[in-house]
């Protein structure tokens, strides 16, 4: 099975140039760049909007997806994002929670939402459920916050999802590897702590200089992740999409 991920998309209301990146282009590029290669389903994992949920700007992704042919596909919600804009425009209603929360499970595969940078009482409970329910097989966390903070000053410190310890422990409830795929932080990192193994992937908008306190622009160039499951092994790669 071969999983596309892609997130930050961060999507201006119309198709314009700001901070020198169209992101409604670089989307665009990445959909015909992962018509190259085969694969099983596309994830978007967040921030689809450039500042918070926008309707239109829903509706115009899905027509991308439409346009090509991207059918088998699940998205979720980043900071920027709105739960319930989103479950209307994709057609995900019965995955909303107390009308407000967008989380939901397919085989060992969990999606979690993160929108307002933690999770509530209520999915925390669920997420232990399916965390225990998948004790024989490592499953797959897609989420739009790392669960860790990662060594990116600007985000650790602002913007840091604000549950590591209760993630921990929900996921040392079974010894099992646990791969979990997010975004937010604008850049490729991969660590692994116990039982977890996590993997950050880069933006469709810019990059952030990992090594600055304050937001700085590393470099603009999209990327996405290709995960690739065969029984018991998973390989992970992130593909960066330059300018012709």
């Amino acid at each position: 099975m071969r999983i596309i991920q892609i997130t930050d998309l961060h999507i201006y209301p119309k198709d314009e140039i700001i901070d020198g990146v169209n992101t409604r282009n670089n989307f665009i590029k990445v959909l015909e760049d992962i018509h190259k290669i085969n694969y099983d389903l596309v994830v978007l994992t967040g921030d689809l909007s450039i500042t918070e949920g926008d309707e239109p700007i829903y509706k115009w992704i899905k027509q991308q997806l439409n346009n090509n042919n991207i059918n088998n596909h699940f998205v979720i919600g980043g900071n920027h994002d709105d739960a319930n804009t989103l479950a209307k425009v994709f057609g995900k209603n019965y995955y909303l929670t107390d009308n407000e929360l967008y989380y939901f499970v397919k085989p060992n595969i969990i999606f979690l939402d993160t929108i307002k940078g933690y999770c509530s009482k209520k999915q925390l409970d669920w997420f232990r459920q399916q965390i225990i329910g998948i004790k024989d097989e490592s499953p797959i966390i897609f989420m739009h916050h790392p669960p860790f903070k990662s060594g990116v000053p600007h985000m650790d410190k602002k913007y840091a999802f604000q549950q590591t310890d209760e993630f921990v422990e929900i996921c040392g409830l079974t010894n099992n590897t646990k791969y979990v795929f997010t975004g937010h932080y604008h850049n490729e990192i991969s660590l692994m702590y116990k039982n977890v193994s996590m993997f950050i992937t880069p933006s469709l908008y810019l990059q952030i200089d990992m090594f600055e306190e304050d937001f700085k622009t590393y470099h603009t160039v999209p990327a996405y992740r290709i995960i690739d499951i065969d029984g018991s092994q998973l390989k992970t790669t992130v593909r960066y999409v330059f300018d012709k």
